[in-house]
């Protein structure tokens, strides 16, 4: 190693040494008198500080990764943490699948509502669903060719109405589009309107049944 590299390395050494040193400053030595020269020792303190700050945010840093999740999004959604698995959960706190193919699949079936018209006299069955099905209903409309009391809607006859119109009168067209939303009766619960009145109604029911 050349003389001058080693000199190098020296002043370099006394420099460090100098920098972090806790004593009381002394005078440099006659040949190191360019090292720090001009540098007072409240320059000195306030760079030892500022290293000693660093140094300390560096290590709060690592204990922070050594103890959070390895992934932000652990938290987000009702995962767990430790898994690091992104879900959804619902009101009662059940998983639920996202918007996959078969969830896709089930909104398209819901857009494909069966209709179906009727008439009634009296008070009956609008509809009766298959053994094991319950019937969903997205719309109900008729019209009536005489006043009436009252025309009710419910699930089985002696159910409690879903949708009631008190008076209706001859040429009105009434109802309600709840589209996407719906009301659902039980498993082979009969859709059944209440009449009371002497008329004939004219009944269009847009419906599932699942």
């Amino acid at each position: 190693m050349s003389l001058a590299i080693l000199s190098k390395y020296m002043r370099l050494f006394h420099r460090i040494k100098k920098f972090f040193s806790f004593t009381k400053n002394k005078p440099l030595e006659a040949d190191n008198k360019v090292l720090l020269s001009t540098e007072k020792p409240d320059v000195i303190n306030e760079e030892r500080r500022r290293l000693l700050k660093l140094a300390g945010l560096a290590g709060l840093g690592f204990m922070a990764s050594s103890v959070l999740p390895k992934k932000a999004d652990a938290y987000v959604l009702g995962s767990s943490p430790t898994t690091g698995v992104v879900g959804v959960k619902d009101a009662s706190n059940a998983r639920v699948n996202p918007a996959t193919e078969e969830t896709v699949s089930s909104l398209l079936t819901g857009q494909g509502v069966t209709k179906i018209t009727t008439s009634l006299a009296a008070s009956g069955t609008v509809h009766t669903p298959a053994s094991g099905k319950k019937i969903r209903v997205y719309s109900t409309r008729f019209s009536l060719n005489a006043d009436a009391t009252s025309v009710g809607f419910r699930f089985t006859s002696g159910g409690s109405d879903y949708e009631r119109y008190l008076s209706p009168k001859t040429g009105g067209l009434y109802g309600s589009n709840n589209h996407p939303n719906y009301v659902e009766g039980g498993v082979d619960e009969v859709l059944y309107c209440s009449l009371v009145g002497t008329t004939t109604l004219q009944i269009n029911i847009d419906y599932l049944e699942v």
